[in-house]
């Protein structure tokens, strides 16, 4: 017995830890925690990104349906249903009011092609910002240069720092 048992444990020591291998690289995409929530709360609509995570977040009406997406991965709470690992329906863009974006840290792009009235915090880092036609309201200013703003449309208001390239389509800078 005493061969069979140091023939068993030198063959299943070796499998074992390939075993532990392929299954740390397997993880799927989906047990990965994702870079942004969306919710909607009344008539309000949220796309919140997680801190820690370079966050490329985008806003569309699809079909009549506000879609958020996040290409580093979108978790649905209350008002939303999973389109995919990275997208979210928040309902009908007739009964949302407003989007509100959170960037969080890091260097975000968020791109709304809605006519929404929009609210952008883009939080620290250098960051993209690009709306759509709705009254929006921007916030760039983190005490830091470099930031991009485009407002396409609407009367926008953008609170930005000295350095941040503001598009002229940008009505009232602060």
């Amino acid at each position: 017995m005493k061969i069979v048992s140091s023939t068993l444990k030198r063959g299943v020591g070796p499998a074992l830890a390939a075993g532990l291998v392929v299954t740390a690289l397997a993880t799927p995409a989906a047990a990965q925690t994702p870079g942004s929530t969306a919710f909607r709360v009344f008539g309000t609509a949220f796309l919140s990104a997680r801190a820690g995570v370079a966050n490329h977040m985008t806003a569309s009406v699809v079909s009549g349906r506000l879609v958020l997406m996040d290409t580093t991965g979108v978790a649905v709470g209350p008002g939303c249903t999973r389109l995919s690992a990275t997208s979210a329906d928040c309902g009908s863009a007739a009964t949302v009011g407003r989007l509100a974006i959170g960037l969080a840290d890091g260097n975000d792009s968020f791109q709304g092609m809605v006519t929404l009235r929009t609210t952008v915090d883009a939080g620290p880092g250098v960051d993209t910002v690009a709306t759509g036609s709705g009254g929006d309201t921007i916030g760039v200013n983190d005490g830091m240069p470099g930031d991009t703003v485009s407002c396409n449309g609407g009367s926008d208001v953008v609170f930005r720092d000295a350095g941040d390239s503001i598009a002229a389509d940008c009505e009232r800078r602060f």
